[in-house]
């Protein structure tokens, strides 16, 4: 009888907390609602919806504005950006530098000039301000401690992750994540088509596993089930922060970058409160609120402190402009799949 009684404890607690937290939730949607709008937006984007979501309630409660978004595949949105004027409908665009290529050459934005966006690099931004880049995600190595303290601490290259040895490597498939495809692309914009796959060649027979996901390689290195993890920072530093043994290293020869960025499209109706919305998401409050909320990209704002990894060393970026067409991306990739990934011998 105590078993059950003790069980029937447990359920009445569960049940108590999760009631806690629909009164909470159900109390901030009431405050949200209580909110007078003055005014609403409507933003496409192919970012995660987490983080999207959490954008945007933020700045509703901070301003009172709306922000209403429409999630597209990365896909997608290269698709929309090539639309025709009579087609064209939305406020504002949150996405990779490559889609906000595409939309710049087929006339979607129109300029966003301020003092905040004049101090930006050259290198996060289109010149006359039809697009700004708002944060980007460098590629790392990460290293579980025990492999980092013997030979690992010499890996610090792209150059030396290649060499010959007997460590083992994660990465995740090019074809399987579009994030992850940004390695390859810098590669080859840098180093030419020839010697970009070459290289991948080279590193293959380091290679263990091709993950799906973006952060399985972080993961399977912090748990110590590969030598090395090839990642993004901002998965890598959230395993860092909550203190897995592990090292962060940004390659010393450079590392390519994935760019997110904002326009204003054309199309918008409310010009003056996107740019306000855009002034915000480029400002040094919006990212400590990322920040906060476990979320760590290099912000463009100059501002901002900037990355460091394990070591106390800056991101090294490898200079590339992007501007990659969809057919180009999988005319790169299937020259991958054919020369490196399903290659047999040398």
């Amino acid at each position: 009888m105590r078993r059950y009684w003790l069980i029937g404890l447990l359920i009445i607690f569960v049940l108590s907390i999760l009631g806690i937290g629909a009164y909470i939730e159900s109390s901030r949607q009431q405050e949200r609602t209580a909110i007078p709008i003055r005014a609403e937006l409507t933003m496409y984007s192919d970012l995660p919806n987490t983080l999207t979501k959490l954008l945007t309630q933020q700045y509703e409660l901070l301003y009172h504005v709306r922000v209403h978004v429409l999630p597209l595949t990365e896909e997608q949105m290269a698709v929309r950006m090539t639309l025709s004027e009579a087609d064209r409908t939305g406020d504002i665009v949150l996405t990779s530098r490559d889609n906000l290529h595409i939309g710049e050459k087929y006339g979607q934005f129109i300029p966003v000039l301020s003092e905040g966006i004049d101090e930006i690099s050259n290198r996060f931004k289109q010149p006359d301000g039809l697009w700004v880049g708002t944060w980007y995600d460098p590629v790392v190595f990460v290293q579980n401690i025990q492999f980092y303290n013997g030979e690992g601490r010499y890996i610090n290259t792209w150059h030396s992750l290649a060499m010959p040895g007997d460590w083992t490597v994660v990465m995740t498939d090019f074809v399987a994540a579009r994030g992850a495809a940004n390695i390859l692309y810098g590669f080859i914009e840098t180093r030419g088509e020839a010697e970009g796959l070459q290289y991948f060649m080279e590193l293959k027979p380091h290679v263990v596993q091709y993950a799906k996901f973006l952060t399985t390689p972080v993961r399977l290195a912090a748990l110590g089930e590969t030598d090395i993890g090839i990642g993004n920072y901002s998965d890598a530093h959230q395993y860092e922060e909550h203190k897995y043994p592990l090292k962060v290293i940004f390659p010393l020869d450079g590392t390519p970058y994935y760019l997110t960025g904002t326009a204003v499209l054309k199309s918008t109706k409310n010009k003056e409160e996107s740019e306000r919305f855009i002034k915000w998401l480029l400002s040094k409050q919006t990212a400590q609120f990322l920040q906060s909320n476990d979320m760590y990209f290099g912000f463009t704002n100059p501002e901002v402190t900037h990355l460091t990894d394990s070591l106390g060393r800056e991101a090294v970026l490898l200079e590339t402009k992007g501007d990659y067409t969809e057919e180009g991306k999988k005319r790169l990739l299937n020259d991958w799949i054919s020369q490196v990934r399903f290659r047999k011998g040398n």
